[in-house]
């Protein structure tokens, strides 16, 4: 009886120690870029202008206008916005992360936390 029950129970850690010990899959942010649905850790634009719009952007993860003037709308940032070369409009939700106008003339707005760097205007 007892050898039955020690088997059971080394048989059931085997299965319960790597649940346990595995870790939580990152979570993927999904934009639409010019209408197309994109998903990944990374959501890049075009080298021309674009229109990003985007729910969470996780911790982690990172949305680039890349160059042209940017159109980017996300809702609460914990990873990365990066507007990218050209003049961009970037308006987020809470913002946890790091909003990034880039390079020229950037219009950025946040709607909490930690203000965007590199807009001219406004924060």
């Amino acid at each position: 009886m007892i050898r039955h029950t020690v088997r059971a129970l080394c048989a059931a850690s085997l299965v319960i120690a790597p649940l346990a010990m595995s870790t939580p899959a990152h979570a993927l942010t999904t934009c639409t870029v010019n209408g197309r649905t994109v998903t990944g850790t990374t959501v890049n634009g075009t080298a021309g202008s674009d229109f990003i719009r985007c729910g969470a952007v996780d911790a982690g993860d990172t949305v680039n206008g890349l160059g042209g003037n940017d159109y980017i709308i996300t809702g609460p940032v914990n990873g990365t916005v990066l507007g990218g070369t050209g003049s961009d409009y970037v308006r987020t939700g809470a913002n946890a992360g790091l909003v990034d106008g880039d390079g020229g003339f950037d219009y950025c707005v946040v709607a909490s936390g930690n203000e965007p760097v590199n807009c001219e205007y406004p924060f």
